[in-house]
């Protein structure tokens, strides 16, 4: 008997999420799970498939339960699947149906040579495509020299014949699973030199095929150009060989530089410039800031400028060693990198060239360039920078800035000025409690008040004023505004907010409120407005037992439910909620 332990289903449920559960219990109940089997602390099975004729699963298990998961299906990385589920399940609710197997290895130490060609040549038979893994170098084969027009040869057919149909990375990445097993393999047994052709060529034909990458919305490919890319990392470490190590260098800057400029950055190589930074000579490290230098964009649009100070902030890591403070200021001014360069200028005490370079700068980059100056103790030179360009500031953040700032250092009535003018900009419930803890603070409110009301009529924002009396809880002036707001701005939320907050005070208005919006409801003719029918007709029901006067709900209700009696879907809302 199998050492796999029992698991419950409560260990499949926090396996997965419920969605998925849910689908496993349905392919489980339909049977769906076939040719289960056990092999030491693995389970194996295939699934019954909607895209294909059945999946592959395999869970891996510890003495503690579930340990890892797999499954050949599009979702089926990490095993969270239906397929998966379902065969967890049957591994619950059944697992004496598991048929007891070999390990693999002794399955094939029993066979002898001409039964395994036998059994090789069946499988190339049924499975055509294997007959590539032939042209692969096998593990072990000391002094054998590897054959890297195959690894070619395999990586590009992986991309061959794609569809596009959604899952088809899942196809491609199931037929480089083999040369990613190969090369892991030569790494781990210290043979870095083939690991790294073998990865190269992985990356080289994941670049050349860039419109499966692009199109890879589960980010599979994506995740096999980071992991090569990282397991490149590793192999320079073990690499002497100049020649060798420049065309590592070179494969990597290429990813980099597709990842960066072509893709915006989506994290394929994320981990490239460590590596080019942290894993190299001092002349790889000058050969790659030439490469750099090399691919620089030239022009002014928003993406020429990102890309200037990403590929910025690589060149000043790479020449850390060798820049003086002059060259240093003059990559960041040439790359756009405004932060570096005022942090260097504050450090080498340039207080004025650090003022005049954030004078220079858009909103937004000044905002952000606002901390360096905080965190160097130039709390008043940054308060002056945002305090000069006041008339004309258009991102709003850097007045919040400056508004905090006076508020923490006691000027108030600054602080109030400007979130005064924030409040107008984007008149906002919670910029309305800022003035009113502020100007509360100041005994100034009730004055401020009265102006903010007035003005707000004025413009006709009764909407706004409408939410600014209900977070008051003054529902007596919410209910005179409602009357105010134009029947074409009228919406259903804010008349039944209005009318909860009213139920208790002033029960008639709110009575009113709720049939109305029940009958406009109801007039949109669809289940989902019946729902919503029918909660503000049980409104109408609790405020008339509020004032006990159920006669009248009882009228109320029986017209209703005469006048629109050829309306079932709105009849079953009501019975619903037993109206």
């Amino acid at each position: 008997m199998s050492s796999i332990p029992r698991i419950k289903i409560s260990n499949v449920i926090n396996w997965t999420d419920d969605a998925y559960f849910k689908r496993g219990q349905g392919y489980y109940a339909s049977g769906a799970i076939y040719e289960q089997r056990r092999e030491g602390m693995k389970i194996k099975s295939k699934c019954s498939g909607s895209q294909a004729p059945f999946y592959r699963q395999e869970v891996i298990f510890n003495n503690k339960g579930i340990e890892s998961a797999e499954c050949s299906c599009p979702v089926g990385d990490g095993g969270h699947c239906k397929h998966t589920i379902a065969l967890l399940l049957t591994w619950v609710n059944d697992p004496d149906s598991f048929q007891e197997t070999e390990a693999l290895d002794a399955i094939l130490d029993k066979r002898s040579k001409p039964e395994l060609i036998a059994i090789i040549k069946e499988m190339l038979e049924q499975e055509p495509d294997l007959e590539s893994l032939l042209d692969l170098p096998i593990i072990g084969e000391e002094g054998k020299p590897i054959n890297i027009k195959a690894i070619r040869q395999q990586a590009q057919r992986a991309f061959r014949g794609v569809d596009y149909e959604w899952g088809y990375t899942e196809e491609i990445k199931r037929d480089l699973n083999p040369l990613l097993k190969l090369a892991a393999g030569y790494l781990s047994r210290g043979d870095a030199e083939n690991s790294a052709s073998i990865y190269m060529t992985v990356i080289e034909a994941i670049l050349d095929n860039e419109n499966a990458a692009m199109g890879d919305e589960e980010g599979r490919l994506l995740g096999i150009s980071y992991d090569c890319a990282e397991a490149l990392g590793t192999c320079l470490t073990s690499i002497n060989d100049k020649k060798n190590r420049l065309e590592i260098l070179q494969v990597l800057f290429s990813v980099y530089r597709w990842d960066t400029i072509k893709l915006g950055g989506v994290g394929a190589a994320n981990c490239v410039p460590e590596i080019l930074v942290d894993k190299t000579t001092p002349d790889e490290r000058i050969e790659i800031a030439k490469w750099t230098r090399e691919i620089m964009p030239k022009g002014d649009s928003w993406s020429n400028g990102y890309h200037r100070e990403v590929l910025g902030r690589l060149l000043l890591d790479l020449e850390a060693d060798i820049l003086d403070d002059e060259a240093y200021l003059k990559i960041c001014r040439e790359t756009g990198r405004l932060n570096d360069l005022i942090e260097h200028l504050l450090q080498l005490r340039r207080m004025d060239e650090a003022g005049n370079s954030a004078r220079a700068a858009e909103d937004y980059p000044l905002f952000l360039a606002l901390n360096v100056f905080v965190n160097h103790k130039q709390t008043v030179l940054a308060e002056k920078l945002v305090t000069e360009r006041l008339p004309n500031i258009k991102d709003d953040r850097l007045i919040d800035w400056l508004a905090n700032r006076l508020k923490e250092r006691g000027d108030l009535a600054g602080s109030l000025t400007l979130e005064e003018r924030l409040f107008w900009k984007h008149p906002n419930i919670e910029k309305y409690k800022t003035l009113r803890k502020l100007a509360k603070q100041l005994n100034r409110w009730n004055d401020l008040r009265v102006q903010i009301i007035n003005e707000l009529e004025k413009k006709n924002e009764f909407g706004f004023l409408i939410s600014l009396y209900l977070e008051e809880k003054e529902a007596g002036n919410a209910l005179t505004a409602l009357e105010k707001l134009p029947e074409r701005w009228g919406n259903h939320e804010l008349h039944i907010e209005v009318a909860q907050a009213a139920k208790k005070q002033y029960p008639q208005e709110a009575l009113r409120i709720f049939a109305k919006e029940a009958e406009r409801f109801i007039n949109y003719r669809d289940r989902g407005n019946y729902a919503q029918a029918a909660l503000c007709l049980r409104a109408v029901r609790d405020i008339y037992r509020q004032v006990n006067d159920i006669p009248s709900w009882g009228k109320t209700i029986a017209d209703i439910r005469e006048r629109y009696k050829r309306l079932p879907a709105l009849q079953d809302e009501l019975n619903q909620l037993k109206l």
